[in-house]
This record gives structure tokens, C-alpha cells and sequence, in this order.
């Protein structure tokens, strides 16, 4: 005797196509939906501190800086230019370091290894390992 052909039904396990019951139908969908809800209570806490209940939150304090300056002006402390020039180093160096390592993935991506190393793709050959040249191949 031969082997079987293939069918899709027997590829299949058994109940996976049948339609569900009613009631198994309904069971399930008031599962989903009581995750759902578990899952969006405990994510509306998740960010929020802890605090006792029926606390009031204190109200922002006002900056006193706002208070004393009529003119609108900020009269507090601004860092001498060689510290705004070191801070911006600071953070040109520290943005650059991700956004070279993307970019050298993205353009590695492009441009294949060089040939002579470990790696590497291999010449297109014929029957007998011959290279194909584009005259032999026109």
C-alpha cells in the first residue's frame, strides 16, 4: 500500500475548525473582556504614586523666582559660556554615540564586507567551479 495523499482535514487537529459552542462562546468573551478591565486598573496605577486614601495632593508651590520678577525677565543664575559650551559638547558626544551605531548598521546593511576576509559571498561558478564571467555568460 501506498502513502496517503495529503488532506488539510487530517492536517488539521481535531475541534480547532469546528465552531465553538454558545455558551462556551459567551464564557470566553466574559473572560477576555474581565482581563481587559484587571489589565486597564492595573495599568491606570502603574505610573501613579503611592499615597493613603482620601488624601488631598498638596497644591504646587510657586516658583519665587515668578514672584519677585515684575518685568518677566529670569533673574536667577545663568551658567558662563564656557559651561554652556562644555554642556553642549556634553550632550552633542552623548546623542552621538546611538545615532552612529544606528547609522552604522543601517549603511552596513547596504554595503556588504569587503572580499579577503572570513566572510563573504561566493564567486558564481559553473559545472565544474569555473567562474562566470559576464563575457563567457553574454
Amino acid at each position: 500500500q501506498g502513502i496517503a495523499p495529503f488532506s488539510p482535514s487530517r492536517a488539521r487537529p481535531p475541534g480547532l475548525g469546528t465552531a465553538m459552542p454558545r455558551s462556551q462562546r459567551c464564557r470566553s468573551m466574559a473572560l477576555a473582556a474581565a482581563a481587559l478591565f484587571g489589565g486597564a486598573c492595573l495599568l491606570s496605577t502603574a505610573f501613579v504614586a503611592p499615597g493613603r486614601a482620601g488624601e488631598a495632593l498638596a497644591p504646587r508651590a510657586t516658583s519665587q523666582v515668578a514672584l519677585r520678577s515684575a518685568s518677566g525677565e529670569y533673574t536667577g543664575f545663568v551658567p558662563d559660556m564656557q559651561r554652556r559650551t562644555l554642556m553642549n559638547l556634553l550632550v552633542v558626544a552623548i546623542t552621538a554615540v546611538p545615532a552612529l551605531v544606528v547609522l552604522g548598521g543601517y549603511a552596513f546593511y547596504f554595503y556588504p564586507p569587503l572580499p579577503g576576509g572570513g566572510a563573504g559571498g561566493v564567486p558564481a561558478g559553473d559545472v565544474d567551479g569555473n567562474p562566470i564571467t559576464l563575457a563567457t555568460w553574454m
